[in-house]
């Protein structure tokens, strides 16, 4: 059971998360705001009437309250929204949900005695918003791009294993959530949740991509301030906008690999550039039909307005590649928490840290489901057959005893 003291914290830390003041829900509560006050300290404890109706009142399970491995924290009090999203139910329940997600990403590396060490991009601050030199936004991003490229080591190629790249270098928290149609992508921080991120599991591939280096150009330049994308972002004036859009494009389409791969087409065809070869090199970098049309138009390889010529013209990129009998780039959605979080669930469970209820609480499905996820984790295809892991070993130790 937990003490008092961490008892109040966390009544204090919903209370704040819910907007309430102390005297609202001690009038909610039917008890003197002195009473409520004593609870915040840890010097009264609930009883359980009362420990059920605070958590009807601050929208929070009474075994959260309870529970030992408990993670109360917010994001940062600066959360922005654009105007567009203001007094958004959709949005905002979008913003709780990741917000929920992130704590319970904490708790278990509580739950493993993991404490969260800063990702090595975590430490970058030349390109933060309150230190960095006057520079364009839009230089900067770029700037920030090819800084990234060089410091991951990617050339100027495309990018693979883009999320798994920026959990491992940014620390980012990635989810894939079904948000609002015309919401990309949520970012929030905290100290103790660290870089939470919302992608948009119902938009294409390419999209979520680009929204996900949208975000780390937040993450790098004002994580505090927070964001929600929208779909579109047409001439951004904000200059966190501008740096985090100008980031995307170079990071995916940096300027040397897209000319490269712009000239090697042109000797194929003979200086001949078609809506296939801009299809080809769009599948290429793993972007859109459109940002790649954009691209070469910023970079002066295609005339200005091209794009805006072929959507007059009811080009359809999306019907091309059938007619060119190209295979379509798809994704799985079965996953939609991120690899980490789930091997973590997966570990304190064989650890039987955690119970097959807890399991599917972490894991969001029931427990019949929890079950076969995790006995599927537990089985590896081998060349020999099926090879039976235990995922609790500590490999590093495995091989000092030969």
């Amino acid at each position: 059971m937990i003490s008092s003291q961490r008892l109040g914290e966390r009544l204090t830390q919903a209370r704040k998360r819910r907007n309430k003041t102390q005297a609202e829900l001690a009038e909610a509560l039917g008890v003197a705001r002195t009473t409520l006050v004593a609870m915040e300290k840890g010097e009264r404890r609930p009883s359980n009437a009362e420990l059920i109706k605070l958590a009807q009142e601050l929208s929070v399970t009474v075994n959260e309250l309870l529970r030992e491995h408990t993670v109360v924290a917010d994001a940062a009090p600066r959360f922005r929204m654009a105007p567009r999203f203001a007094r958004n139910a959709a949005v905002d329940a979008a913003v709780e949900r990741l917000k929920a997600l992130g704590r319970q990403y904490v708790e278990l590396e509580q739950v493993l005695s993991i404490t969260r060490t800063p990702a090595p991009l975590e430490a970058v601050t030349a390109y933060r918003a309150s230190t960095s030199v006057h520079l364009a936004p839009q230089l900067a991003g770029q700037d920030a791009a090819a800084f990234l490229r060089r410091h991951l080591d990617l050339g100027d190629g495309p990018v693979s294993q883009l999320e798994s790249l920026l959990e491992l270098e940014a620390g980012l928290r990635i989810f894939k959530l079904p948000l609002p149609s015309d919401v990309a992508a949520i970012f929030l921080w905290s100290d103790v949740m660290g870089a939470c991120v919302a992608i948009n599991r119902l938009h294409p591939l390419e999209r979520r991509r680009w929204s996900l280096l949208h975000e780390l150009g937040h993450f790098l330049r004002d994580r505090e301030a927070g964001d929600v994308l929208p779909l579109q972002v047409e001439h951004p004036r904000d200059p966190a906008e501008q740096f985090s859009e100008a980031l995307a494009a170079e990071f995916l389409m940096p300027a040397t690999g897209v000319r490269r791969r712009f000239a090697e087409h042109l000797r194929d065809k003979g200086a001949h550039f078609s809506p296939a070869d801009l299809i080809a090199m769009a599948r290429f970098h793993e972007v859109s039909f459109q940002a790649m049309t954009l691209r070469l138009e910023e970079l002066r390889l295609l005339p200005q307005g091209t794009y805006a010529r072929l959507r007059e013209r009811h080009f359809q990129p999306r019907e091309a590649p059938r007619r060119m009998e190209v295979t379509p780039v798809r994704d799985s959605f079965e996953r939609w928490l991120p690899a980490r979080y789930e091997r973590m669930a997966f570990e304190a469970h064989a650890q039987e840290l955690l119970s097959e209820g807890e399991l599917a609480r972490y894991l969001h499905c029931d427990r019949v489901t929890a079950r076969d996820r995790y006995l599927a984790q537990q089985v590896e295809e081998a060349e020999g057959g099926k090879l039976v892991l235990d995922l609790g070993e500590d490999v590093l130790q495995a091989g000092s005893t030969e």
